[in-house]
């Protein structure tokens, strides 16, 4: 009888140990600089969005949810819970805002387990956002991003500023590239905009893509989430000659 019991209990507890398992994924990858070279110490925070009102006068507006730093190779692993988190943040503390700006990609959906990985330089993608036009045959994607400059942020004056200019005067499709899921995207329009933030205007662009056609077996592993299309956008500016990359998830509509 007491065996019997033992094994109940046993049985019990690698069930418990199994569920427990399910409700967490490996959120992984490697974070390198534009040029491909490992970012060794580099911090990497998975963010959720502070929605309480309450906290509106925080500095922050994220909630760290997970954070790690990359090994001498520039890879990281993270176990986390599965969801679909605001943001992804990666840079090595002490390149911010003297040699780099960071790299973001938003609405992450982990509930398998996800490889990004990041490269920063001094161009910031951020506050990338994307929808489908309601104008059938549905074969495009709206998405809006602010492109941050280092070397125009560090001009800044330290006053208080109604317009905060640190956009590319313009953009071109040369010096813009867009993939969806790994594959090169056609970029049809950009358009630049003003954004209202914080008190002030900043400038962000607004373009349209013509969805890729592939078939999946053309698309990487790496680069495929079941139910989403991984938007990656990277700016080359000649401005300045800056770069950058962000990246975004976007949930497919009725596929």
């Amino acid at each position: 009888m007491k065996k019997k019991q033992a094994l109940v209990l046993l049985l019990s507890f690698i069930t418990f140990g199994n569920i427990v398992a399910q409700k967490t994924v490996t959120l992984y990858g490697k974070v390198t600089d534009i040029n491909n070279k490992p970012v060794d110490s580099a911090s990497v925070w998975l963010k959720n969005k502070i929605n309480d009102i309450s906290v509106e006068k925080k500095t922050t507006l994220f909630d760290n949810a997970y954070e790690t730093l990359t090994d001498s190779n520039g890879n990281f692993s993270i176990e986390v819970e599965k969801g679909t988190y605001y943001c992804l943040y990666a840079i090595k503390e002490s390149d911010y805002g003297k040699t780099k700006l960071e790299y973001w990609a938003w609405n992450l959906p982990i509930y398998h387990d996800l490889e990004i990985n990041p490269q920063y330089d001094r161009m910031e993608i951020y506050g990338i956002n994307a929808s489908e036009p309601q104008t059938g045959p549905f074969e495009t994607y709206q998405i809006y991003f602010r492109p941050m400059s280092l070397t125009k942020a560090l001009k800044l004056p330290k006053t208080n500023m109604d317009i905060i200019d640190i956009a590319p005067k313009i953009i071109t499709k040369k010096e813009l590239s867009v993939q969806l899921n790994g594959i090169d995207a056609d970029i049809v329009s950009i358009n630049k905009v003003n954004e209202y933030a914080r008190g002030t205007t900043m400038f962000g662009y607004l373009i349209q893509i013509l969805k890729p056609k592939y078939n999946k077996s053309e698309i990487k592993a790496s680069e495929m989430v079941k139910g989403y299309d991984k938007i990656s956008i990277t700016l080359h500016s000649k401005e300045t000659n800056e770069m950058g990359k962000g990246e975004y998830f976007m949930k497919r509509i009725g596929n």
